[in-house]
């Protein structure tokens, strides 16, 4: 394998609780009503801005979009991604392997956090939710990544953290990985479809692609 394909939220990114904040704060703000974790959670699929744009009045999506992205943007500013991610990026840019984002988030939002975070110097290509017209579980995202990185199937691995993720690197004819790695994720580690092998810590996960590495073996 020579390409690892990321989902973003939940994977390489402890950005999940900055977007739950993010959204009750602008539910709250205008249409006065308390959203919980799930029932944001319940709303994935849609970039942020699809989002917002179903639930908040049309007159004032303008200013409800730019409170959402003000709040988003200031937790950046408390929350520090985990080391062990750095890490992991480091060891296999370090080995060679080409390495992208394929999310459901717009490219508003993964701008923020790549560049507050020093995350956008380890992907080759970012494919966003305002970059495709079928997201995830559709495997249009992937095989985008996978056509600008030149990237051949057999030597491909797509990561993430849900259900959707699982079944798009399947479609895509790709090995998949689940992961449980961070404080917040979308499963949790229980996923169904189930991919085809699952990590609770980056470093086991990087040793295992290295060893596969060097053992020849996908």
């Amino acid at each position: 394998m020579r390409t690892i394909l990321f989902d973003f939220d939940g994977t390489v990114a402890d950005t999940l609780p900055l977007i739950f904040t993010a959204f009750r704060s602008t539910f709250q703000q205008y249409l006065h009503r308390h959203y919980t974790d799930e029932e944001i959670l319940a709303m994935f699929g849609p970039t942020e801005t699809d989002i917002l744009q179903a639930m908040i009045p049309p007159e004032q999506l303008e200013q409800a979009l730019d409170h959402f992205f003000r709040v988003y943007a200031e937790g950046h500013r408390h929350v520090h991604n985990p080391a062990e991610i750095a890490l992991m990026l480091d060891r296999l840019r370090e080995a060679g392997f080409a390495m992208g984002i394929v999310t459901g988030k717009g490219r508003r939002s993964a701008d923020i956090s790549l560049q507050a975070w020093g995350l956008d110097r380890y992907f080759d290509v970012v494919i966003t939710g305002d970059d495709v017209s079928r997201p995830k579980p559709d495997p249009e995202g992937i095989l985008s990544a996978m056509k600008q990185l030149g990237a051949r199937a057999e030597q491909t691995l797509y990561v993430g953290d849900s259900d959707a993720d699982v079944l798009a690197g399947r479609a895509a004819s790709l090995v998949t990985v689940g992961v449980d790695w961070l404080p917040v994720t979308q499963k949790a580690g229980c996923f169904q479809p189930e991919p085809d092998y699952l990590f609770t810590d980056p470093g086991s996960f990087t040793d295992w692609v290295l060893g596969n590495e060097k053992a020849g073996t996908r």
